[in-house]
């Protein structure tokens, strides 16, 4: 048994929410790790405020429950929302995670200016308790959202909750903040430790093929392996060398993975230096430039 990581990745985008979108073939039920699939899923609760998902664990036919979550800003459906989250029926011996923008906070420091609904955190805070759930902190920065504009109004408002089962379990669980490349949303990663048999896989990377030189190494690669008398074996030692051919090529090589973390890492520092004080415009000239240049990569 080796530990590994699976990751759930937290963003409120728009039109995502759209009715004809939460259908159960349009979703991702099914989780990978790499090519693996380790989970498969079912909807068990589908509300126009959220959706929960049972995944079964393919290795060891463990479950745990995934609630995401958008709340509504505005009656009635925003007290419906509150209503149906205080209404799950959390048992002690379940693994279940509650994420997503709720549109609530629980105190009124949980934006960068006065003022705020006091009677919002206490109607958020009592659901909370009365569920039992433990938040989830989330690492390196204050707030969640931002109005996007040069002075901007800052909040948080997306949360992370789970079982008391699941910090026993799952207790390495983590919230991490990335780079809020475009909407007002940041986006956010939920990383999730556990042990599961480990594949040794190999991970091709498509800009490989984009080298000058990738034909040659392969065609180099390809003719210098023996052949042998049986053809299974000759092909498979044939790939094995390419492999390895390929792996050792690529530590030489520019790597893009890298340089768009390196990106991302830059716009975090600079979205956690708005959350203590407005960006100089240097600044924030450097984030526009590092999102523009992002955009273009994907």
């Amino acid at each position: 048994m080796g530990t590994r990581n699976w990751t759930i990745l937290c963003w409120n985008v728009r039109g995502i929410n759209a009715t004809e979108k939460w259908d159960a073939e349009h979703l991702g039920v099914s989780l990978f790790s790499g090519t693996v699939k380790v989970f498969s899923g079912i909807v068990t609760d589908k509300q126009s405020f959220g959706l929960t998902v049972s995944f079964t664990s393919t290795h060891t036919s463990e479950t745990w429950k995934l609630t995401t979550v958008f709340g509504p800003c505005n009656d009635p459906t925003r007290s419906e929302f509150v209503s149906w989250f205080r209404s799950h029926a959390i048992s002690d011996s379940e693994n279940w995670i509650f994420l997503g923008d709720f549109n609530f906070y629980r105190s009124l420091n949980n934006q960068n200016r006065p003022g705020g609904n006091l009677a919002d955190t206490f109607i958020f805070n009592d659901a909370i308790r009365h569920l039992g759930l433990v938040k989830l902190p989330l690492k390196g920065r204050a707030f969640t959202w931002s109005n996007m504009q040069s002075d901007p109004l800052l909040e948080q408002l997306d949360w992370f909750f789970t079982s008391t089962n699941w910090t026993i379990d799952f207790p390495n669980t983590e919230v991490l903040p990335l780079a809020k490349i475009t909407l007002d949303h940041i986006p956010c990663k939920v990383v999730i430790s556990t042990k599961i048999p480990r594949a040794n896989l190999f991970c091709f990377e498509n800009f490989w093929a984009e080298q000058d030189d990738f034909l040659d190494t392969v065609y180099d690669s390809w003719t210098s392996t023996p052949a042998n008398s049986d053809a299974a074996r000759t092909i498979s030692s044939k790939f094995k060398a390419l492999r390895t051919r390929l792996k050792d090529r690529s530590k030489h090589l520019s790597n893009l993975r890298m340089l768009i973390s390196n990106c991302n890492q830059v716009i975090g520092f600079l979205d956690a230096l708005e959350d203590i004080r407005g960006l100089l415009n240097p600044e924030a000239n450097l984030r526009a430039v590092l999102k523009k240049q992002l955009q273009i990569s994907f």
